[in-house]
C-alpha cells in the first residue's frame, strides 16, 4: 500500500474532513481568537469511517486514494464501539491523526521502491512468472514462494510484477523493499520491516486498532519496539479471515546482524491458521540463510530470464536511430555476455548512448566488461578530472548521508570551498548536467513528491550493487581504487560539509531555510557524523569548537534554529549542554580544556549531567563527574540527574550516580523523586534497586503525587505490590488523581481496584482530576469497578471534581454506557444534581462526549429536569444544538425543553446551531418557536454567529424568517463585520485561483443585498472593512469598497488596552498607512 498520498489532496481533505464532519456538522477552528463558549475547544480528534483502495489504476498512476464509500464519522474516543463490515473493522481516521500514527511510527515508505520499479519494467516482461505453475500454486495454497537470483538478475522487477498481477485481481496486498541505498537506513531493518507491514495493514485493515495503539503509546510520545510491532501485525494479519499476500524484496540487504529475526518473522507466518502467502526475493537460496526451504522455490538462471533480457534489448533498441544497422549485433553480444544480469545490460545500453555513433558502439562490443563490477570499474574511471572531486562528494552522501539527497541539496553541497570554508554564489544544478559529472550508471535521479503536491529530484546509486562495489575490498585492487570509499571518510567529509554550512549561512545571526536548503539536514545531522568518527580531524575539531562557542552568531544562529534551544544567547552554556546531550564525547573534554563550567544551568534538563543521563549516555556521564560535575545539582525536567537516569531505565547511570553521592531521595522535577519516575515507567528491577538503596516509599510531589499513585495509573500489579509490601501508604493524598484507587479507577486497572481495597484503601476520599474514585470508574466506563466501588460503599453523590458528580461523568462519558448510568441511579443517584462541567447529567448526555439518545431517555424518564440551567451550555437543548444532535433536540423539545432559553456560550440554542451549521436543527428550533432575533452570547445573535462560520444556506434561511441584518451585539457587532473577518483559509473546497467566489464573498452580498449597513460601527473591529482589513482578506476588502465602504481612516487607536497592534493595509493603500485594531471591543 502506498503511503506517500498527493500532499495537496490531503490538505483538501484534511479540510473537509476537520470542517463538514457528517455527523455533528462542521467542526470549528482551534485558533488563539476563535475558542469554544467556555474557552476550550471541542476535544479529541475524530475519525471516519471508510476503507482504503488499492492504486487508483495498476497500470497507470500508483498514487493512493482514499474511498469514502462507507464514510460515517465516530469520536475517536469511541473506537471500541465501531461497526464492522464484513470481516474488516472500515474506519478511516481524518489526516490528523493519520499524519500523527505515521510520524509516531515512523516507518520506512516502500511505495517509493514500487513505484521506482513499475515505472521501469518492459512491457512483456515476467509474463512468464505470472504462467509459472509454482506461483499459480502458492496463490491457490499459499505457504513461502522463495524467487532467487543473483545480483541485477531482475529480481525486483519480477515481484513488482506479481504485486500489481495480485492488486489488478483485488487481492489484498502487503509489501515490503529491503534497500540499502536508503539513506535512513530503515530499509535495512528487521524493525523497519516490521513497522512498515504493520502500518499498512492498520491503515487497511485495523484503523481502530492503531489508533488504540497511538493512545496506548502516550499518544505517540512512546516508541513501540519491534516485538510488539511483530505480535501487533500478527494479531491484525489473525484477525483477517481472507487470505492475504505478503511480499519481501531483497533479503540479502538487510543488515546482516537483523536477518535472523526476519527469518523467524518469517517463519512465524507459515504456521496452519494464519492465510498467508508470503514471497520472498533473495540471492541466496533459502536454506543458505537459515530458513527452511521454501513451499515453493524458483531459481532465475539465466536461460530462465533469458527471454526478458531479449525482449529488454528489443524495445531499448526500437526506434532509435543510433541502433537501425547494428541492432542484431547488439542484441547478440548482450544476450551472450548478460549471464542471466539483466542491470549488466541496462548499463551497457546506457553507456552505448554516451557513445554516440554505431562506430564507437561497435568498437565498443569487442570489449564489453565481463560483470557488474569490471562495468563500475570502468564507469568510475570514464569521470573526468575536472570532475572528480564533485562525483567522490556526490558518493559519500549517497553512502553514509541519513536522509534522500536532493539535486538542491547537492547544488549546496558543491558551492562549499573547503580550503577556504566558504560558501560559493549558488548555481543550481539540472538533472542533465548532473551526468556531466557521474554516469548514470553509478546514480540516477528519481521524481518524488513533496507538501502541495511540488515535485522534488532525489539522487539516488544506480543499484544496490554499485554500493557494494565502492566500499568492498575489490576495488582496490582496481584501477579505480582512488573512488574507494570507507565510512571513516565519508562521515569526515560530511561533517566538514556541514560544519562550514552552518558556520557561513548562520553569520547573521539567523539561518533562512528557504535560502539554504542544505541547513535543514545540517542542523540536525552533524552531530551524528562527527560522532561517528574514530578520531576528530583538525578542520573538524576547529570546526565544531567554533560552532559550539555560544559567544559567535554562527552558533546561536544554529542553536535557536533547535526547537528545544530557541532563544539561546551568549553566555548560556546550552552549546556544551547540546554536546553532552547528543553524545558528542570526542568533543566534551575539548570544550572542557577550553573552560566550559560542567554545572552551568540551562536548557530542558538543567544541566549537562542530567540532559546526559536521560539520553543514556553513560561515557559522557563518566566524564562529567570526573570533572566535577555536581551529582545532585537541581533543576530541569527531572530535578536531577538522578531522576532523570531513573525514569529513562539508564541501569549503568543509576548505579554510576549512587557510586558518586546522589541523593536517592531528592526531590523536584516532573515526578517528584526517582522512585516515583521508576515507579510511573513500570521497571521493576529499577523500583528495587532504588528501594534498596534507600528511597522513601511515600516521598510526596511530583505529577503523581507518591510512587504507588504512578503506578497504580500504569496498572502494573508486581509493582503495586511491591511498594506495598514496601509500605507504601495505600491513602496517601495528592498528585494528579488525588490517590492511587482514584488512579487506578481512572485508568480501568481493576485488578488494581481490588488489591488497593484489600489493603485499606479508602473508597471516598475527595480531590484529584475527577473528584473521586467512584466518578473516575463512571467517566471511563468501567461496570465492574463502579460495582466494586459501591459494593465497598462508594457514595453515589459526593460532588466535587471535573464532572460534579458520578452520574454527570457517567452521562459525559464517551463510551456511552448506559449501563453504569442505570446502575447509578438504581444506587440512588440524584438525577438533577448540579455542579461540575456540564452543570448536570442532562446536558452532559446532550453534549459532545455524551450525546447519547439512550441516555437522555434514561435520565428524563428518571426524572431528570429538561430546562436545569448552568454548566457550560446553560442547558441540554442549547449543548445538543450546538453540537448537531438533532434526534437529542426531538427529544428535549418533546419533553418541554424551552426553545428561547438563555445562557451558555452561545446565548441560545438557535445561535448554537447556526454557529455549527446544523440546517435541520435550525429549522426544528423556529418550527418550535424560536427567537429569531434572540440576543445574547458570544456572537450576539444567531446571524451573526453564521455569518462568521460562511454557511450561506442558514443565512438565507434565517433571513426569510426575520432575522434582522443590522442588529447590534455580539463579538463581531453586526453580522457583515462577522463575515468580513472570517478565516477564508477554511472556505470549504474554496480553490484561491479559482474564478468562483468563496463562500464568506458570496454570504457578504447575500447581507449586503438583505440591507446591510456596510459602514455599520462597533465589534471587535470597529467596522466592516476594518474586519477584512486586519485579517487580510483581500476579496472581502475589495468588494465592500466597490459597494461603497467608507475607506479606513490612516490611523484608529486601541480604546480599551494597550500595546497598540500595527497592521498593514492591503496592497491598494498607501505604503505609509498603518491601521491600529481596538482588538479588544465589546469582549
Amino acid at each position: 500500500m502506498k503511503r506517500g498520498i498527493d500532499n495537496a489532496t490531503e490538505q483538501n481533505k484534511r479540510k473537509k474532513l476537520v470542517l463538514a464532519d457528517p455527523d455533528t456538522g462542521p467542526v470549528g477552528r482551534a485558533t488563539e481568537n476563535e475558542t469554544y463558549l467556555d474557552g476550550q475547544i471541542p476535544q479529541g480528534p475524530r475519525i471516519t469511517a471508510g476503507r482504503d483502495v488499492h492504486m487508483n489504476n495498476v497500470q497507470g498512476n500508483h498514487n493512493q486514494t482514499i474511498n469514502n464509500d462507507y464514510c460515517q464519522t465516530v469520536n475517536s474516543n469511541n473506537i471500541n464501539n465501531i461497526q464492522t463490515g464484513g470481516n474488516n473493522t472500515f474506519v478511516m481516521m481524518d489526516m490528523n491523526a493519520m499524519d500523527n500514527i505515521k510520524k509516531w511510527i515512523n516507518a520506512p515508505d516502500s511505495s517509493f521502491n514500487f513505484n521506482a520499479a513499475y515505472d521501469k519494467m518492459t512491457k512483456g516482461t515476467g509474463e512468464w512468472l505470472l504462467k509459472d505453475s509454482r506461483l499459480i500454486q502458492w496463490k491457490e495454497s499459499g505457504g513461502l514462494l522463495w524467487l532467487q537470483g543473483k545480483a541485477g538478475s531482475g529480481k525486483t522487477f519480477l515481484l513488482t510484477k506479481a504485486i500489481t498481477s495480485l492488486k489488478a485481481d483485488n487481492h489484498d496486498v502487503l509489501y515490503f523493499y529491503f534497500d540499502i541505498r536508503d539513506q535512513s537506513k530503515a530499509k535495512a531493518t528487521y524493525k523497519g520491516m516490521l513497522a512498515s507491514l504493520m502500518l499498512d495493514m492498520g491503515l487497511q485493515f485495523n484503523q481502530a486498532q492503531l489508533m488504540n495503539l497511538y493512545e496506548k503509546y502516550n499518544s505517540g510520545r512512546t516508541q513501540m519496539p519491534a516485538d510488539a510491532m511483530k505480535s501487533t501485525l500478527l494479531d491484525f494479519l489473525r484477525q483477517k479471515s481472507s487470505s492475504m499476500f505478503i511480499f519481501v524484496d531483497a533479503f540479502d540487504e538487510c543488515d546482516n546482524q537483523e536477518q535472523h529475526p526476519v527469518t523467524e518473522f518469517i517463519q512465524q507466518l507459515l504456521v496452519p491458521g494464519l492465510k498467508i502467502h508470503i514471497c520472498v526475493s533473495c540471492r541466496y537460496p533459502a536454506n543458505h540463510i537459515g530458513m527452511k526451504a521454501g513451499t515453493y522455490e524458483i531459481s532465475l538462471n539465466p536461460e530462465v530470464v533469458e527471454g526478458d533480457i531479449e525482449i529488454y534489448i528489443q524495445q531499448s533498441l526500437q526506434s532509435r536511430p543510433l541502433f537501425v544497422n547494428i541492432k542484431e549485433e547488439v542484441t547478440e553480444a548482450l544476450l551472450h555476455g548478460s549471464h542471466g544480469q539483466i542491470r549488466w545490460v541496462d548499463c551497457q545500453i546506457q553507456y552505448f548512448h554516451q557513445l554516440g555513433s554505431g562506430r564507437a558502439i561497435r568498437k565498443a562490443l569487442k570489449s564489453l566488461p565481463k560483470t557488474l563490477e569490471e562495468t563500475y570499474e570502468q564507469a568510475l574511471n570514464a569521470i573526468k578530472k575536472e570532475h572528480k572531486e564533485d562525483a567522490e562528494a556526490i558518493l559519500k552522501w549517497l553512502l553514509f548521508g541519513y536522509k534522500e539527497l536532493t539535486m538542491k541539496m547537492l547544488a549546496e553541497i558543491l558551492r562549499i570551498d573547503f580550503e577556504q570554508e566558504i560558501l560559493d554564489d549558488p548555481e543550481p544544478i539540472q538533472e542533465h548536467e548532473l551526468c556531466n559529472i557521474i554516469s548514470s550508471t553509478l546514480v540516477v535521479v528519481q521524481q518524488g513528491t513533496h507538501w502541495y503536491n511540488q515535485q522534488k529530484y532525489i539522487l539516488q546509486l544506480g543499484h544496490p550493487s554499485v554500493k557494494e562495489y565502492i566500499v568492498s575490498e575489490e576495488i582496490k585492487a582496481s584501477s579505480a581504487k582512488h573512488f574507494q570509499i570507507n565510512d571513516q571518510l565519508a562521515h569526515e567529509f560530511i561533517a566538514q560539509c556541514c560544519l562550514i554550512y552552518l558556520v557561513e549561512c548562520g553569520k547573521d545571526g539567523h539561518i533562512d531555510q528557504e535560502l539554504f536548503p542544505l541547513a535543514n539536514y545540517a542542523l540536525n545531522r552533524w552531530t551524528e557524523h562527527v560522532r561517528n568518527l574514530q578520531q576528530l580531524g583538525d578542520p573538524v575539531k576547529c570546526l565544531s569548537l567554533h560552532l559550539l562557542t555560544d559567544t559567535n552568531t554562527s552558533c546561536l544562529a544554529w542553536m535557536n534554529q533547535i526547537h528545544f534551544f530557541h532563544g539561546a544567547t551568549a553566555g548560556s552554556a546550552l552549546p556544551f549542554y547540546y554536546a553532552s546531550m547528543v553524545n558528542l564525547s570526542n568533543m566534551i573534554l575539548l570544550m572542557i580544556e577550553n573552560g566550559e563550567d560542567v554545572n552551568a544551568q540551562g536548557g530542558q534538563y538543567g544541566t549537562a549531567l542530567q540532559a546526559a543521563s536521560h539520553e543514556g549516555n553513560v561515557d559522557i556521564v563518566k566524564l562529567l563527574l570526573e570533572n566535577g560535575a555536581d551529582v545532585n545539582a537541581q533543576g530541569g525536567a527531572y530535578g536531577n540527574a538522578f531522576q532523570a537516569a531513573s525514569y529513562g531505565n539508564e541501569f549503568d547511570i543509576v548505579k554510576l550516580l549512587l557510586e558518586n553521592g546522589a541523593d536517592v531521595n531528592a526531590q523536584r522535577g516532573a515526578y517528584g523523586s526517582a522512585l516515583q519516575a521508576a515507579s510511573y515507567r513500570e521497571d521493576v528491577d529499577m523500583v528495587k534497586l532504588l528501594l534498596e538503596n534507600g528511597a522513601d516509599v511515600n516521598a510526596q510531589g511530583g505529577l503523581y503525587g507518591n510512587a504507588l499513585q504512578a503506578t497504580s495509573c500504569e496498572g502494573n500489579v508486581d509493582m503495586v505490590k511491591l511498594l506495598l509490601e514496601n509500605g507504601a501508604d495505600v491513602n496517601a493524598q495528592g498528585g494528579l488523581y488525588g490517590n492511587a484507587l482514584q488512579a487506578a479507577s481512572c485508568e480501568g486497572n481493576v485488578d488494581i481496584v481490588k488489591l488497593l481495597l484489600e489493603n485499606g484503601a479508602d473508597v471516598n476520599p475527595q480531590g484529584g482530576l475527577y473528584g473521586n474514585a467512584l466518578q473516575a470508574a463512571s467517566y471511563i466506563g468501567k461496570v465492574d469497578i463502579v460495582k466494586l466501588l459501591l459494593e465497598n460503599g462508594a457514595d453515589v453523590n459526593t460532588q466535587g471534581g471535573k464532572y460534579g458528580n458520578a452520574l454527570q461523568a457517567a452521562s459525559a462519558s464517551y463510551t456511552e454506557n448506559v449501563d453504569i448510568v442505570k446502575l447509578l441511579l438504581e444506587n440512588g443517584a440524584d438525577v438533577n444534581a448540579q455542579g461540575g462541567r456540564y452543570g448536570n447529567a442532562l446536558q452532559a448526555a446532550s453534549a459532545p462526549s455524551g450525546g447519547g439518545v439512550r441516555r437522555v431517555k434514561l435520565l428524563l424518564e428518571n426524572g431528570a429536569d429538561v430546562n436545569a440551567q448552568g454548566g457550560r451550555y446553560g442547558n441540554a437543548l442549547q449543548a445538543a444544538s450546538s453540537i448537531g444532535y438533532v434526534d437529542i433536540v426531538k427529544l428535549l423539545l418533546e419533553n418541554g425543553a424551552d426553545v428561547n432559553a438563555q445562557g451558555g456560550g452561545f446565548g441560545n440554542a438557535l445561535q448554537g446551531a447556526s454557529f455549527r451549521g446544523a440546517v435541520d436543527i435550525v429549522k426544528l428550533l423556529l418550527e418550535n418557536g424560536a427567537d429569531v432575533n434572540a440576543q445574547g452570547g458570544r456572537y450576539g445573535n444567531a446571524l451573526q454567529g453564521v455569518s462568521y462560520r460562511g454557511e450561506v444556506d442558514i443565512v438565507k434561511f434565517l433571513l426569510e424568517k426575520g432575522a434582522d441584518v443590522n442588529v447590534k451585539g455580539g463579538r463581531y457587532g453586526t453580522a457583515l463585520q462577522a463575515a468580513s473577518a472570517a478565516d477564508l483559509d477554511f472556505d470549504y473546497d474554496y480553490d484561491s485561483d479559482s474564478d468562483s467566489d468563496c463562500y464568506h464573498v458570496k454570504l457578504i452580498k447575500v447581507l449586503l443585498d438583505n440591507g446591510a449597513d456596510i459602514n455599520s460601527r462597533g465589534g471587535q473591529y470597529g467596522s466592516p472593512i476594518q474586519a477584512a482589513a486586519i485579517e487580510g482578506n483581500q476579496e472581502i476588502y475589495d468588494l465592500l469598497i466597490q459597494k461603497g465602504a467608507t475607506p479606513i481612516d490612516p490611523l484608529f487607536t486601541i480604546f480599551q488596552r494597550d500595546p497598540q497592534i500595527p497592521i498593514p493595509l492591503m496592497d491598494n493603500e498607501p505604503a505609509d498607512h498603518q491601521i491600529y485594531c481596538p482588538l479588544f471591543w465589546n469582549m
